[in-house]
């Protein structure tokens, strides 16, 4: 390892900043000298425990934080059951554990279960697992870790953490400064999960007041927690964007105390929720909200509609996912259209389709399903307004012809983002891209499950690079083509690059 002159901190701050999920390039700057691996280290480490890693990175981590505990009564009784080559006393030459800043309970949970099946043939794993679940977390809170996201997965496998209450408290800026707290209520029919719970639950209000985003899945909510969540609500300062998931009424107290977060509310998302049961009443004083979002629900019509549609807001982004009632829909965009950046709405209805260009004008992101009924009012849409983000799906092969025939004649010069979603031959995505006159930038194309993609799509795609000169990243979804590049040359100086969908994907 070199020992070169250091950057300037601030400069250095930028690059990792930057660099923040490019893993394999953070790697690389462990390896620069001494000072840059002090400094990218912590980056590697504030979120270990994410769905994207593999089985042996898992293992790796796991055995990694295994060598970081203290040689207490749990790492004796582990260490006197696992193989000899996960036991040593080396210990790493960092405190990772300190770097943790986002903690998702529910796959610590998962990831653990996985190490200690892989590790040993012992039948009481599953003692073994809680054994190693309650040593990390005394390990995380012990170390001085200050965490900003927290995951409360609700089930008996995920729960350790609130037999650690008391360590908690003793260490309260564990979590004393979480911007992100995500509670899923599941299994909860277990009393002992319940009584675990209690304790932690009911301090979060004392304990966490600078939360931001509040993510609440009330499926399987004990009714006796509904009041500390109107507490935690009522405690915060900055809440800012506030999603609740329950199929039926149990929030409904817990959504009547967002009326008094006014002053920093910017965001709400409803999901399944029974608007029989849940008003939205109070939320016309939210005079700072922007993000507006409805997925599917229950009884969802005009009375729901109504205090967001008092409200003297300027709505950016709206999604309206499975309304029952799309009619109900309209006094809400006369309303807030004349403010829309963003509009997802899945399906379209009749009415709507035909309201979009008079009340939407200034829609710059454009997410829709549809069918060749409302066809030409999309296109009298798209040719209306200055989008820059257009995402079309369809399910039917018949619909797709008609939409690719037509809507390459009228997409905007402002657009540099298209998703098209839906049952595409190689010579409708021809037809469509030589009509095209808009300068794309990124293009995802997914035509699964209905076609598989061919070499004739990408033909068709290097064909309108070369003749755009803009197009940049490709997304193929699940394209049936086995790629064994990750670009493709269009002339001497310029390339394609086939990216993830996470990668190139758009999303409000």
């Amino acid at each position: 390892m070199m020992n070169s002159p250091s950057l300037p901190l601030e400069s250095m701050m930028q690059i990792l900043k930057h660099l923040e999920n490019d893993i394999p390039s953070l790697h690389s700057c462990v390896l620069v000298n001494r000072h840059w691996c002090i400094t990218s280290v912590p980056r590697l480490w504030f979120e270990p425990f994410t769905s994207k890693l593999s089985e042996n990175s898992i293992l790796s981590l796991l055995q990694t934080y295994f060598r970081c505990l203290k040689y207490d009564q749990d790492k004796i009784s582990l260490s006197n059951i696992l193989p000899q080559r996960l036991v040593t006393t080396n210990r790493p030459l960092f405190n990772y554990a300190s770097f943790l800043k986002s903690l998702n309970t529910r796959l610590l949970g998962i990831y653990v279960s996985l190490w200690i099946s892989s590790a040993t043939t012992s039948k009481d794993k599953e003692n073994m697992t809680k054994m190693m679940l309650r040593a990390l977390y005394k390990l995380f809170i012990e170390s001085g870790a200050k965490l900003d996201s927290l995951t409360l997965d609700v089930s008996a496998g995920s729960m350790d953490i609130a037999v650690e209450i008391s360590l908690i408290k003793q260490n309260l800026n564990f979590i004393s400064n979480i911007r992100k707290l995500v509670c899923i209520f599941s299994n909860f029919s277990s009393s002992e999960v319940l009584f675990n719970l209690s304790e932690l639950w009911n301090e979060l209000p004392n304990i966490c007041k600078r939360i931001r985003i509040l993510d609440v899945d009330a499926n399987d909510m004990h009714w006796t927690v509904g009041q500390t969540l109107v507490n935690l609500i009522e405690s915060q300062n900055e809440l800012s964007n506030v999603i609740f998931r329950s199929f039926g009424s149990k929030v409904t107290s817990a959504v009547a105390m967002l009326a008094k977060k006014s002053d920093t509310l910017t965001s709400l998302e409803f999901e399944c929720i029974d608007f029989s049961k849940v008003s939205l009443e109070g939320l016309e004083h939210c005079t700072k909200l922007e993000t507006i979002r409805f997925r599917g629900g229950k009884d969802c019509d005009l009375e729901t509609f109504r205090p967001l549609i008092k409200a003297k807001c300027k709505i950016r982004t709206l999604e309206l996912i499975d309304i029952s009632d799309y009619e109900s829909v309209l006094p809400l965009l006369e309303r807030v259209g004349w403010s829309l950046e963003h509009l997802i709405i899945n399906p379209i209805k009749n009415s709507l389709v035909e309201a979009l260009p008079k009340y939407c004008p200034y829609i710059t992101y454009l997410n829709i399903s549809i069918v060749s009924l409302f066809i030409s009012h999309l296109m009298l849409l798209v040719s209306g307004c200055q989008l820059e983000y257009l995402v079309i799906k369809s399910n039917s092969v018949e619909d797709t012809d008609i939409i690719l025939n037509e809507m390459g004649k009228v997409v905007p010069p402002s657009l540099h983002y298209l998703e098209l979603s839906m049952p595409l031959t190689s010579n409708q995505l021809d037809t469509f891209l030589m009509d095209c006159q808009a300068p794309l930038k990124k293009l995802v194309v997914n035509s699964y499950p209905r076609l598989f993609l061919t070499e004739g799509h990408i033909d068709s795609i290097k064909r309108f690079a070369i003749r755009k000169g803009t197009l940049k990243y490709v997304n193929l979804g699940t394209s049936g083509l086995h790629m064994d590049f990750d670009s493709l040359p269009i002339n001497e100086d310029t390339c394609l690059k086939f990216l993830s969908l996470d990668d190139i994907v758009v999303k409000y």
